[in-house]
C-alpha cells in the first residue's frame, strides 16, 4: 500500500507492502568471514538500480569487504550481464551501480549451480571488493539486456576491519 521516511529518516513500510517477504539477510557464519546473502531474480531487474532488500544495507567504516560468491540457483537466459551495487540510505543518492559485481556475464550463470568467487581483480569483481565501504547503504542490481529466466544467490563476504579490543 504504500511506504514513508518517518522523522528520524526511517524508511516506514505499511499496508500489503510491509508483508512481502524479504530476499536477503546477513547470515551467521563461523570463521573469521561475515555474510550477507541476497537472492536476485533477474527477470525483476532493469538498466536503472533496484533496492533488493528494505532490511538489509552495507554499514560504514567497520568491516572489510573481502570477497563476493555468485552462485545460479537457476540458469540464466536472455540478458547479457548484470550488477550489483549500493545506494544511500536515503534510497536516491548511487554511491556505485558496481560495487559488489560488475557486469557480470550470462556465461558465468547460465547453468545452475554455477559458481563464481569474485576478488580483487578478477573479471566482474565490483570496486568495493578489498575496500572498507564509507557510505553506508542499501544494495541494488541492474541489468544488461532483458533477462528471460534466471535467479542467483549473491554473497558478499566481509570481515571486521581495525583492532579487536576487549
Amino acid at each position: 500500500m504504500g511506504t514513508w521516511f518517518n522523522n528520524d529518516e526511517l524508511f516506514i513500510e505499511y499496508g500489503t507492502t510491509k508483508a512481502v517477504a524479504n530476499t536477503g539477510g546477513d547470515y551467521l557464519s563461523y570463521g573469521e568471514l561475515r555474510e550477507i546473502e541476497l537472492t536476485i531474480d533477474l527477470t525483476t531487474l532493469t538498466t536503472s538500480p533496484v533496492i533488493q532488500d528494505n532490511n538489509t544495507f552495507i554499514g560504514n567504516g567497520s568491516f572489510f569487504i573481502e570477497q563476493v560468491e555468485v552462485v545460479a540457483d537457476v540458469a540464466a537466459t536472455g540478458g547479457t550481464s548484470f550488477s550489483v551495487g549500493l545506494i544511500g540510505l536515503d534510497r536516491s543518492t548511487v554511491d556505485s551501480n558496481t560495487k559488489f559485481v560488475n557486469a557480470l556475464a550470462l556465461a558465468t550463470h547460465d547453468a545452475a549451480g554455477e559458481k563464481t568467487v569474485l576478488t580483487v581483480g578478477s573479471t566482474g569483481a565490483g570496486s568495493g571488493i578489498g575496500t572498507v565501504p564509507t557510505n553506508p547503504g542499501y544494495i541494488t542490481a541492474l541489468c544488461a539486456g532483458t533477462y528471460t529466466a534466471g535467479k542467483v544467490k549473491v554473497r558478499i563476504k566481509y570481515r571486521g576491519f581495525g583492532n579487536i579490543t576487549k
